[in-house]
C-alpha cells in the first residue's frame, strides 16, 4: 500500500469510527456517564451513573501510548497483555504485514495522540467495531475498541460494582510508559 493509498485508509477509519461513537453516544449514552470501569481479564467495559452501573460491552484492547517516551505499542506486543484475551487485533496485524504497512507491524514506535486514533480508528474499521474508548492516565492512555453493547439487567447489576485499580489496567504500569 503506497502513502496515498493509506492516508485514505485512515481517512476512512476515521469516518468509520467517528459514526460508530456517535451511534453508541445516540443508543446508549457512551460518552454521558459518570464513570467506566474495564475489566480487561473478563474482556469487558461498563459505564455507570451516579445510581449505578448501566451500559457493559466486550472490549478489545488496541495498544497504549506514553506520554513520557511519546511511544506506541500495540497490544499484541506488550508483555503486560499477555495473559489477556486479544481478541481479534492480530488480524489488524495481518493486514499491515500482507499490504506492507510498518505502523500496523512495527511493535512499538514514535507516535502522539493522533496518530494513536489513527491506529485505532484502522483497528475499529478493520475489525468493524461498535467504537473505541480511551483510558486516559497519569504517563499515557490506553486505546480500546468495544462491541456487544448492552443496557445490564438489573439482575446482573451486582457484578459491575466498581473495581480496585489494581485489578483494572492501570495507566502507570511501567509498560504504558514504553520502559
Amino acid at each position: 500500500m503506497d502513502y496515498t493509498e493509506f492516508e485514505n485508509l485512515i481517512g476512512k477509519s476515521i469516518e468509520y469510527l467517528r459514526a460508530c461513537n456517535a451511534k453508541s453516544e445516540r443508543h446508549f449514552g457512551i460518552g454521558s456517564y459518570q464513570r467506566y470501569e474495564y475489566d480487561l481479564t473478563r474482556s469487558e467495559i461498563w459505564w455507570s451513573s451516579l445510581d449505578g452501573p448501566k451500559v457493559r460491552g466486550k472490549v478489545t484492547v488496541v495498544g497504549t501510548l506514553s506520554s513520557i517516551s511519546d511511544t506506541w505499542f500495540w497490544a499484541w506486543a506488550n508483555p503486560h497483555f499477555r495473559g489477556i484475551e486479544a481478541g481479534l487485533i492480530d488480524k489488524v496485524r495481518a493486514f499491515g504485514e500482507c499490504e506492507e504497512i510498518p505502523k500496523l507491524t512495527e511493535e512499538k514506535w514514535e507516535a502522539d495522540e493522533v496518530d494513536a486514533w489513527e491506529m485505532t480508528s484502522i483497528c475499529a474499521r478493520l475489525l468493524e467495531s461498535e467504537g473505541a474508548y480511551c483510558s486516559p492516565g497519569d504517563s499515557g492512555s490506553l486505546f480500546l475498541l468495544y462491541n456487544d453493547l448492552e443496557f445490564i439487567p438489573s439482575e446482573e447489576i451486582g457484578r459491575y460494582i466498581p473495581l480496585k485499580r489494581q485489578v483494572s489496567y492501570s495507566a502507570t504500569d511501567s509498560d504504558l510508559r514504553g520502559n
